[in-house]
């Protein structure tokens, strides 16, 4: 039985340098699979997005093989939705760096401001606010979000779920912490092996 680990980029839908910062994964028996949500192309909204998404870890985890999920930036609201729908498919879900409510900051770290882009991502910050609610302490546990000790773009309060493990790395930035996430923050890995 491998271990896939579907990596889920922000807005930017850069897959070459998660590719890069997650390679490492498979020394400790871990398959990245970056997947691209395409933010600002193809579907406006979010739904056919997230059945495409949900349709790779339905194909993954058919031949009895392990699926976490790993969304960065904009790619955790999409990760948690994810989860909500196939539960008991995924073994781990791990935001980094990721916006998963809407928060009441005015101005550039506006909800409105940093949706302003892509109504696709928007929706999934709104149906993953909603879908927070009915998240069970069992479903929690399942459940990692690391933030950073300041992030421009995603406000603190923002990116935790209350009673998951959530972890501040001492970083600040917003894409320098998505790599250090990434690439060197140990309990990033030891959440997914364990």
């Amino acid at each position: 039985m491998s271990h896939k680990v579907i990596i889920i980029p922000g807005l930017g839908d850069g897959t070459e340098r998660i590719e890069w910062a997650t390679n490492f994964y498979h020394k400790y028996g871990l398959e990245p699979v970056v997947h691209n949500m395409w933010w600002r192309k193809g579907e406006k909204h979010f739904e056919p997005k997230l059945k495409k998404l949900i349709s790779l870890v339905d194909k993954l985890s058919k031949n009895g093989d392990r699926v976490s999920l790993i969304g960065t930036s904009a790619g955790s609201s999409a990760v948690m939705n994810a989860f909500v729908a196939r539960k008991k498919k995924i073994y781990k879900v791990i935001s980094v760096c990721g916006r998963l409510r809407q928060g009441e900051e005015k101005g550039f770290r506006s909800f409105e401001a940093k949706t302003a882009s892509s109504l696709a991502f928007k929706e999934s910050v709104l149906r993953f606010e909603k879908s927070e609610l009915k998240l069970t302490k069992e479903d929690k546990k399942k459940i990692m979000t690391i933030s950073a000790i300041f992030d421009e773009l995603v406000p603190g309060n923002t990116s935790r779920i209350k009673g998951a493990v959530n972890k501040q790395i001492k970083s600040v930035e917003h894409m320098f912490s998505i790599w250090m996430g990434l690439s060197f923050y140990k309990p990033l890995i030891k959440f997914l092996i364990f």
